[in-house]
């Protein structure tokens, strides 16, 4: 979801303090606990409170992040229903809407009603009537079974706190055919290297945690500036009933 909490849970951040963070020059992120270091496995980022919104629709992140590559590999069409999740002040979101049309709806989904508010805010400032804000939680999205053409992350994955439960109801509110496309900067090589490397993933990572999951890739595009964007399906057989 959007980023949640500051590196201390205690105190609360300013926009500029969470740039600083997330730059890696504020705070460092939190060591792996013994249990996971011991598996290997990853340990989910630390995650930002909503006072932090500004750095979502901060000067020069169309070209930092080149959301119109992005739109283009969703493959759009008018009429989709499609979901952000972790969608903070709808800055994907309402760009997604208005590729879907009146006829279409984007649910927008983050686990602060402060985002949320935010995101309302926006999109009655540019006239989009046509996004549905959920209030989800860190297990569920809150969205319809079966029935979403389109799910988009932007680098929120690697900051859910249980992401097998939520990898689960992802998977089953995927239509027929639906895709997930995600998106996280590099941990490999130096195009990201302005970011905390706990809000970074590799390949490889992405790839274990994601086909465990019962997906598979279907495409991996890496024209973005200093992100990962992965396109995935459903592996056939995968599909499971609605969680209680």
């Amino acid at each position: 979801m959007s980023k949640r909490r500051p590196c201390h849970p205690t105190l609360r951040w300013s926009a500029w303090a969470f740039t600083l963070a997330l730059l890696g020059i504020a705070c460092a992120p939190l060591p792996a606990d013994g249990e996971n270091a011991r598996a290997g496995k990853r340990t989910p980022a630390n995650v930002m409170s909503f006072e932090g919104a500004a750095w979502l629709e901060r000067d020069g992140r169309d070209k930092e992040e080149r959301p119109d590559l992005v739109l283009q590999a969703m493959e759009l069409k008018p009429g989709m229903k499609v979901a952000e999740i972790g969608a903070g002040t709808g800055y994907f979101s309402r760009r997604i809407a208005k590729e879907v049309g009146p006829t279409g709806k984007v649910y927008a989904v983050d686990i602060q009603p402060e985002m949320l508010d935010l995101l309302k805010k926006y999109a009655a400032r540019e006239g989009i009537t046509n996004i549905v804000p959920v209030l989800g939680g860190e297990t569920d999205p809150k969205l319809p079974w079966g029935g979403v053409d389109r799910i988009l992350l932007v680098d929120v994955y690697h900051e859910f706190q249980k992401p097998e439960p939520m990898l689960a109801r992802i998977r089953e509110s995927l239509a027929p055919g639906g895709t997930v496309v995600l998106i996280e900067y590099r941990a490999e090589g130096d195009s990201a290297s302005h970011i905390l490397p706990a809000h970074r993933m590799s390949v490889e990572q992405v790839l274990s945690e994601w086909n465990s999951a019962g997906f598979e890739l279907a495409n991996q595009i890496e024209t973005l500036p200093s992100q990962h964007l992965f396109i995935f399906s459903t592996r056939r057989g995968a599909r499971v009933p609605p969680t209680p």
